[in-house]
């Protein structure tokens, strides 16, 4: 969409993947409604119906003769293809499972309860980032080894705070994994949708293109760090506590996480990873990590943040006393993805020189 409005209002920004040509006139909401069209009907054959019927409501509301509706066509299609062309060989459409090798023992993952499926994605590890080549480029160093101290005042911390019953974590704290439990890149693409629907089309365009490749990003280098180093979850390693070769890691063979263990490795935590690259994106375009932020969480609700510190605390948090995930893992999460999304933000649709 960025490409399709940058080129029919001669944007001064570098495109992803192209310029096309545009006539005077063309109408820049059509371009952009087109554009993300062609990209949807590519991306989700199997919709084709519903996008169909999208597309017909969107393009029947621009507000623009036919003449400038159709230019603004043209472009939306060649922009597009453009950039379509340009993700080809990017790994997106790899086998679900492509680098999932099953593991066992001390500190590995396995599948978790209650379902015990599969391993979710684990070939997002290999896609070909948005703004740069290697998805390896942000990788963290590895989790902490089972007896070390981190790894020890993390392991007793989730056991009481993330536990389902008999803990000691309080109502709030409660409240807070909750309005976190969705999604990380839902939560954060809409964030990021909201915070553009108040800019004019061009910077919106521009600002949700970086945004959400901000957060395609983080998933990607969190995929990464996940799949290379299989981590266990705290469900799989509080139960399993008498195998990991550290005395002070108590076992608890009934232990169940305050929340469902999403079905992907530990490490680090993909809801501090998004997060942070999204903020680290906002901290770029604004300027400042200060800055009011309204969010929308769990079943609509809205808590509102002056700072990006008080985000990555909260976030990270929300995921601890979740019991999905260790300290050390939202912190790292949270390194990992400030440097994806400042990097994203300051080499993707840069100006012109």
């Amino acid at each position: 969409m960025f490409d399709a409005v940058n080129a029919v209002l001669d944007g001064p920004y570098r495109p992803f993947a192209s310029k096309p040509a545009s006539a005077p006139g063309a109408s820049p909401e059509a371009a952009a409604i087109r554009a993300a069209y062609i990209a949807a009907l590519n991306e989700f054959p199997t919709k084709t119906a519903t996008i169909n019927s999208a597309y017909d409501t969107s393009i029947a509301g621009v507000p623009a003769s036919p003449e400038a509706i159709a230019d603004g066509i043209v472009v939306g299609d060649a922009a597009a293809n453009a950039v379509l062309a340009s993700r080809v060989g990017d790994h997106r459409n790899d086998p679900d499972l492509a680098g999932y090798t099953p593991g066992s023992g001390p500190g590995v993952w396995v599948p978790t309860p209650p379902a015990f499926a599969n391993p979710q994605t684990p070939f997002l590890q290999f896609v070909t980032p948005f703004g740069y080549d290697d998805p390896t480029r942000f990788g963290p160093h590895a989790p902490p080894a089972l007896d070390s101290r981190t790894y020890t005042i993390d392991y007793n911390e989730v056991k009481d705070l993330g536990r389902a019953t008999e803990t000691g974590r309080t109502a709030e704290q409660s409240a807070t994994a909750l309005f976190w439990s969705p999604s990380a890149s839902a939560l954060w693409s809409a964030n990021v949708r909201s915070m553009a629907s108040s800019m004019d089309l061009l910077t919106a365009a521009r600002f949700e293109a970086i945004g959400i490749a901000a957060v395609t990003n983080a998933l990607i280098a969190c995929w990464d760090a996940k799949y290379t180093y299989m981590f266990w979850r705290p469900v799989t390693a509080i139960r399993a506590g008498d195998t990991d070769g550290n005395s002070e890691t108590e076992p608890d063979p009934a232990w169940t996480p305050f929340i469902v263990t999403p079905s992907h490795p530990e490490y680090p935590a993909a809801h501090s990873t998004v997060g942070a690259s999204v903020l680290g994106f906002y901290t770029v375009w604004f300027g400042t990590d200060q800055f009011p932020l309204a969010f929308k969480g769990n079943g609509g609700a809205v808590r509102n943040y002056t700072s990006v510190n008080e985000i990555h605390a909260e976030e990270g948090n929300a995921r601890v006393w979740g019991g999905m995930h260790w300290r050390n893992s939202t912190e790292v999460g949270t390194a990992v993805g400030s440097k994806v999304g400042k990097f994203t933000a300051t080499h993707l649709l840069k100006l012109l020189d």
